[in-house]
C-alpha cells in the first residue's frame, strides 16, 4: 500500500511538472509585426499588440486598426518536415468569425516561402486539406518546383498548385518533398512583403490583415499541433506557474511523510 501510495505521489509530481503524460510542451511568444501604416518596426500603434495567456496556451490579441498584424510563433518545429504536419487546434475564448491564420516559414536550405492556410483549418487533416497559399517566397511565382519531389510548382490567385501529369492541382501538405523543413531564414529579401512574421519563428499563428474585417481582436486557449507519428504538443510554459510549484511541494511532502512512517 505504502509504495503504491510513493508510486502515485511520483506520477502526480511528474504530470504537475512536466504536464501530461501524453504530450509535449512547446513554448510560444506574441509579436508585433505591423502598424496600420505598414511601418514593420517599434514605435508600435496605440492599442496594437498581443498577450500571452497565463497558462502560456494562447493569447490576447488587439489590432484596432486596418494594415495592423501581430504573431504567436514558436521555433520548436523547426528542422521538422511540414510533411509530417497533422492537425492544430485550439478554442476561441472571444473574437469575430475570421480564424487567425498559420503562417509557417519553410526552407530546403536554399529557398524559403511562407506556406499558409486561411479560414477554419482547426481539426482537419492537413494531409488531405487542399487549402494552403503561398504568399511570400524568394522566388518567383512560377519556381516553386523546389518545394515538392517531382511534378512543377506554381500558384495561381496565390492558391499553392502542383503539376501532377494532367493538369495542376492543388496541394496538400503531404505533396511536400521530404527536404522542406520549418525554419524562418532570418533574412528577408525583397518581394517579402511587410505582412511576413518577422518574429524568428518557423511556425507562426496570425492575427490582423489589411482587410477591415479582421479589426479588433481575438482570444485563445489550449492550442495543440499533432505531427504524425508523435506525441501531442501542447502550447504552455516551458517553467511551472506557482500553483504548479505549490502542487509539486505537496507531492514532495508526502513522500517524505510516507518515507518517515517507514
Amino acid at each position: 500500500m505504502k509504495k503504491l501510495m510513493k508510486m502515485c505521489l511520483v506520477a502526480a509530481m511528474s504530470v504537475a511538472v512536466c504536464g501530461s503524460a501524453d504530450a509535449v510542451l512547446a513554448d510560444f511568444e506574441g509579436f508585433n509585426i505591423r502598424n496600420t501604416g505598414g511601418t514593420i518596426t517599434a514605435p508600435w500603434d496605440s492599442g496594437l499588440g498581443i498577450t500571452e495567456n497565463a497558462a502560456g496556451n494562447g493569447f490576447d490579441a488587439k489590432t484596432p486598426l486596418g494594415g495592423q498584424k501581430v504573431g504567436y510563433g514558436t521555433n520548436a518545429f523547426d528542422g521538422k518536415r511540414i510533411n509530417q504536419l497533422s492537425t492544430v487546434n485550439f478554442d476561441k475564448v472571444k473574437g469575430g468569425p475570421n480564424v487567425p491564420y498559420l503562417n509557417l516559414w519553410v526552407t530546403d536550405g536554399t529557398n524559403y516561402a511562407i506556406i499558409s492556410s486561411e479560414n477554419d483549418y482547426r481539426g482537419t487533416n492537413f494531409s488531405t486539406r487542399q487549402e494552403w497559399k503561398i504568399f511570400e517566397t524568394n522566388v518567383g511565382a512560377g519556381q516553386m518546383d523546389w518545394l515538392f519531389d517531382s511534378g512543377v510548382g506554381t500558384r495561381s490567385g496565390q492558391y499553392l498548385l502542383r503539376d501532377t501529369g494532367s493538369g495542376a492541382a492543388n496541394v496538400t501538405l503531404s505533396d511536400f518533398s521530404d527536404s522542406i523543413t520549418f525554419m524562418d531564414p532570418g533574412v528577408y529579401n525583397s518581394p517579402i512583403g511587410t505582412g511576413a512574421p518577422r518574429g524568428g519563428y518557423g511556425f507562426n499563428i496570425i492575427y490582423g490583415d489589411t482587410a477591415s474585417n479582421f479589426v479588433g481582436g481575438y482570444e485563445i486557449e489550449n492550442l495543440t499541433v499533432n505531427f504524425i507519428g508523435e506525441a501531442t504538443y501542447e502550447a504552455g510554459n516551458a517553467v511551472p506557474e506557482p500553483a504548479t510549484f505549490a502542487l509539486s511541494g505537496l507531492a514532495l511532502m508526502g513522500l517524505m511523510g510516507a518515507t518517515k512512517r517507514r
